[in-house]
């Protein structure tokens, strides 16, 4: 079987709960259309998401972007319907409440990514979160909504979205870094491609906190982080550079997109690396 992509996931507001599609349109900024899209901030205008606060994790939301409409609901309050906009229509006075401040909803065409420099969808393979959900004891669905990948690719092994963000440089002896923590270049961008629409990995993302805490109720798990590194070192593919990665907690690679945007990326689509 070759790599072909089986999953879309967007996050219409960021640090809520995922959105699943069979295809989405790649903007000319590089990001999904939606994905992002909106963001929350309290009302001195400091970006409020999961980092910040695990209060997120507690909050269901389910949307319908055609629409433009946001389900939300917490604990055992029946779940209430909002239009996805600013001001007292929307579900900002909702959110307030859950996140006992006052806080505003922003919106961006291009969305709000985390990484600048790389605003284009995350990707890893369903072997990589299946093996990752292993080393912790937990299910797929679990790492999907921890890691909060874009594009989720069947057909290909563990990790193998490593070698395309990182590939082995001709000076690289081995496959391990002799000094995990050395200040080294990045090497360059390698293009893929799914369908028409092509992509640049820019590097292999190095992940924040939210990974470390159970995904339905914020609650941290202990040593998460080291248990993670220790498998994470020990599987590192063969073909894979990783002396510029400053430590083993990284999970999927950005992208930035080598087109003019305007594709769309879908389901079942080839994925193919150059």
């Amino acid at each position: 079987m070759s790599p072909c992509l089986t999953g879309i996931t967007i996050y219409p507001i960021k640090s809520l709960d995922g959105h699943d599609v069979a295809e989405a349109l790649v903007l000319p900024g590089a990001g999904l259309a939606n994905d992002r899209r909106w963001r929350l901030v309290d009302m001195e205008g400091r970006v409020l998401n999961a980092k910040r606060t695990p209060l997120f994790h507690a909050i269901r939301a389910a949307f319908d972007l055609e629409q433009r409409l946001v389900t939300l609901s917490t604990g055992s309050a029946a779940p209430e319907t909002f239009p996805i906009q600013p001001g007292s229509h929307g579900p900002c006075g909702w959110l307030s409440e859950a996140f006992g401040m006052d806080v505003l909803l922003e919106e961006r065409d291009g969305g709000f990514p985390d990484d600048r420099d790389a605003p284009g969808p995350t990707l890893a393979t369903t072997a990589t979160l299946e093996m990752v959900a292993a080393w912790h004891g937990f299910d797929l669905d679990e790492a999907r909504r921890r890691f909060r990948i874009n594009l989720e690719v069947d057909g290909a092994p563990p990790f193998w979205e490593d070698a395309i963000a990182s590939p082995l440089r001709p000076h690289a002896a081995t496959n391990l870094p002799v000094d995990p923590y050395a200040d080294l270049p990045p090497p360059d961008p390698q293009q893929f491609s799914i369908g028409d629409a092509r992509f640049l990995a820019t590097g292999v993302c190095r992940r924040c906190v939210v990974p470390t805490r159970k995904s339905r109720s914020g609650e941290p798990e202990l040593g998460f982080r080291e248990i993670f590194e220790a498998h994470r070192r020990r599987a590192l593919p063969k073909g894979v550079d990783a002396t510029a990665w400053n430590g083993f907690y990284r999970l999927g690679i950005n992208t930035r997109v080598d087109t003019a945007g305007q594709e769309a990326v879908c389901c079942n689509a080839p994925v193919q690396r150059g």
